[in-house]
Formats: structure tokens, sequence, C-alpha cells
């Protein structure tokens, strides 16, 4: 029962991912649903339509509320290699845009980045985009109501194709049919490049003798690649070769470069049929990445914060504060009444009781003074003595009840000016704790500055306020009454 649980949990949450994939001529959508995959894209003609076309695939999906992974093709970031820096993970997404400053051409504050240790040592490897272009990407995908929260490269994420154990190289083809290189050591990126002046094209020419120049020089460049790659593995060369293009050619271009090449030479294995072109290899890649993966331009900080103290959130807490003082005020008239019938009872006691003195001691005074009979009337007039005792401390009892709190939640109210937003309010006889929210820290001793206007108010005394912030960023408080003799610090 429990492993049928644990299966239908990671169902569900593997429906509730899509991965977004830009292209710099289309942005492409896949989604696994069960046992098979969703897939749509729509072409662009720049990176200017890259929002439009999102934000019209999550709504022809009807995918609110979904985690989106973005992917970010070539031409839409850059990689760079620089000296490993002496910090931690969580301060080098900070420091990575001020430390590659020399390298690129934008400012610090235009840039996003992050990285991971590169095969040479003492290297960073590093991937960096426009904040600006990642931004608006991530707004769209909120806006349409998505959740961003993984926004990656497509040199990092073609990974997903390759061995754990095994140094690999990928060769790749665009939507422009040029091909690209990337390779990996383990699954961990360590190159890429472009085969300048060889496409698929140029390969699928009709004359023999062409398409085996071609062929031979493509072969050429594998080989400058791979033992480029091997020198900076120290030995430890590439293994073998993936072909993964668009067209019906990667079985006979496996067979020719098998022919050329000193490495295995197999084709992309096939995750899925509705996964049948790079682009949507790519997302589908892009599905299969952890929460903790070693590379992420996603950042909380590009979403703009949002504001509570608000005029509209202020007018509603005023609204709920104003019926929690009415159900205040009607619980508190509900206790008067109360009080007032225990009160009716005990003197209609007290009057019998009287009445009941009065006899007696008319008996006792038209006979003769016996002991016993004084003995009686000193305990009657020490039972009366106690009962009126009782009763005027139900008397002052019931005036505390009578003035109630109304008074004092009013003069709250009057005190009140804009930037304080009660949340609790605790009144015990003299005793009273306050706590809420304030626009700036110093709003809450201007607040009780002005209690002394006040009758309810100017008597209150507090033992103790702190003040804080809560995960929004609002300023939040606490006052404390006194709660013995010996006060520590008085704010009133």
């Amino acid at each position: 029962m429990k492993e049928r649980l644990l299966k239908l949990l990671k169902k569900n949450r593997s429906k509730s991912v899509v991965s977004l994939i830009f292209d710099e001529t289309m942005v492409a959508l896949v989604r696994r649903d069960h046992d098979y995959f969703v897939v749509d894209r729509i072409v662009v003609s720049t990176a200017s339509d890259w929002n439009n076309a999102a934000h019209d695939l999550i709504i022809k999906h009807q995918l609110s509320g979904y985690q989106v992974k973005i992917v970010l093709g070539h031409g839409s970031y850059q990689s760079l290699i620089i000296d490993q820096p002496n910090l931690g993970a969580e301060e080098l997404p900070i420091a990575l845009p001020f430390l590659i400053k020399d390298l690129v051409n934008d400012s610090p504050a235009d840039l996003i980045a992050d990285g991971f240790p590169s095969i040479v040592n003492g290297h960073l490897q590093v991937f960096v985009a426009s904040r600006q272009l990642v931004t608006d990407i991530v707004l769209t995908c909120n806006n349409a109501g998505c959740n961003v929260n993984d926004v990656t490269v497509e040199d990092v994420v073609w990974s997903a194709f390759t061995d754990i154990n095994r140094n690999q190289l990928i060769i790749h083809s665009d939507e422009s049919d040029e091909l690209q290189l990337t390779a990996f050591h383990e699954q961990n990126f360590c190159f890429q490049r472009q085969l300048r002046g060889v496409s698929l094209s140029t390969l699928d020419t009709s004359l023999v003798e062409n398409r085996q120049q071609q062929l031979d020089n493509l072969a050429l460049e594998l080989q400058r690649s791979l033992d480029y790659i091997s020198a900076q593995l120290r030995g430890d060369a590439i293994n073998q070769l993936i072909i993964s293009c668009n067209k019906q050619q990667n079985e006979k271009l496996a067979q020719e470069l098998n022919q050329r090449l000193n490495i295995n030479v197999k084709v992309i294995d096939d995750v899925a049929i509705d996964i049948d072109c790079n682009i949507y290899r790519l997302g589908w890649a892009a599905l299969q990445r952890s929460s903790h993966s070693t590379l992420n331009l996603y950042r909380d900080s590009l979403l703009p914060l949002k504001e509570w103290v608000t005029f509209s959130n202020l007018a509603i807490s005023w609204g709920i504060l104003f019926i929690i003082f009415i159900s205040w005020f009607g619980v508190n008239q509900w206790q008067n009444m109360e009080q007032q019938t225990q009160l009716d009872q005990q003197l209609s006691i007290l009057a019998a009781e009287k009445q009941q003195l009065y006899l007696t001691t008319d008996k006792i005074a038209s006979m003769v003074v016996d002991p016993v009979k004084a003995s009686q009337v000193k305990k009657l007039e020490t039972e009366l003595v106690t009962k009126e005792n009782a009763l005027k401390a139900i008397y002052k009892h019931d005036d505390s009840l009578k003035v109630g709190y109304a008074e004092l939640l009013n003069q709250l109210a009057d005190a009140s000016n804009g930037d304080i937003s009660l949340q609790h309010i605790y009144v015990a006889g003299e005793l009273m704790d306050l706590n809420g929210m304030a626009r700036t820290p110093d709003a809450v001793p201007r607040w009780i500055g002005v209690f002394d206007r006040y009758s309810s108010l100017m008597n209150r005394r507090f033992q103790k306020m702190s003040l804080g912030r809560n995960d929004k960023n609002v300023v939040t408080f606490n006052l404390q009454a006194v709660k013995s003799q010996h006060v520590i610090e008085d704010f009133h």
C-alpha cells in the first residue's frame, strides 16, 4: 500500500512540471502526461517574441499552477572559464557578475551568472545571461500562473543523455543545421564548440566526392577536438561519440564516422516516441534535472517584492479589527448580562437573609436574653457581614465589567495614526499586551506617546517592547504589560 501511495505521489508530481526551451527560432514545450509526453512549439523571428510565445503555450495547455523549468538555447548566454574564487556556494552567484565584469560588455547589475568547478584544476566554469532577459521570462510565466524554479542552459542539459562512468562527446545540430560539439566527463560538462563550415546540408550533397570530402573534414575537426579534450582530461580520453541530429541521417552519419574515427560512434537513444528532435530532447532532459543541480540561473530576486503595507491591506486589516472589536463588545455585553443575573440572584438571597435576621432579632428582643440565642445572633451578624462584603466585591467587579473594554478599544482606534496595524490585543484588568505590524520602527513609540490623551490608556504601562521583521520584511512589534512591581523598562 505504501509503495502504491509513493508511486501515485511521484506521478502527480511529475504531471505538475513542464519545461520551456527558448531557441533562436522557436519556443518549445515538453510535459510528461502519464506514460507519454506532450510537446508543442511556436516559431519566433527574434528573442523579443519569446515572452508572447511562452505565454501562448502556457495558456493553450492550461498549465496554471505548474512548476516550470527553463532551458536557454545557444545565443542567449555566454560560457566563460575563470580562476576559482575563494567563495562559498551561497556567495558565488552574487559575486560572479562582478568577477567577470572585465570579460563581458554588460554591467554586473545587468547580468545573472552561476558556475561549477571546471575539469581544469583551480578554474570555474561560468555561464552568464542577461538579467533582463531571464527576468522577462520568469515574469511571463509567473503572470500566466506558473512558478519558475529552474533556469539552465543547453550545454548543461545534454548531460542527461550521457553515462555517469564514461567520457562522451555529443554532436548535435540546431534548427539551422549547424553542428555543435559538447563533451562530458562523467556527465559533467567540460567542452563545447561549433563546427564552422560543416552542416547537415553540406553533408547531404548528392555528389559522392563532395560528400566524402565533407565527411573527411568533419572527422578531422572531431579528431582535433578529441585530442584537445584528451589533453585537458590528462589522458582520460573521450571513449564514445553520440550522434543527435534532427534529420534522418543519424545512422548514416554514425556509420561514416565509425570508419574514420578510432572511438565508438552511436546514435542517441530514443527516450520516447514524441521526443523526436533536439529541441524536445532538451526539454526532456530539463525534466530530469534534480533540485540540487550544480547550475541554476534562477533567483528569487527576479520576481518583484510584494508590498504588504498597502492602502488596501491596511483597509482590510482595519475592517477585520473592527469586526473583532464588535465581536468583543458583544461578548462583553453578554458577560455583563450573565454577571447581572448572578448579582440579582445574590441580592434576592441577601434580602431574604436580612428579612430572616430582622425576624430573629425581633424574637430575641421580645425574649429574655439567652446566651445560646445571643451566640446565634452573633453568628447571624457575622454571616451578614460576610455576605455584605461579598456583595461589595460583586458590585465592584460588576462596575469594572460594566465599564468593559469598549471605551478602551474605541480609544485605541482613535489613537491610531495609520502607521500601526494591530493583530493581537490581550487585556486583563490594568494589564494590556499588544502586538502587530508597523509601517516604520519609530511609528511604535510615537503611537505610545499619544496614550496620555486618553483616559483608558494613560495609566497603561509596558514592561517590554520588542521590534523585528517578518519574512516579508515588514516591521513587527510586541508590547508586554507590567506583570510585577519590579518594572524593568517603561516605554510609556
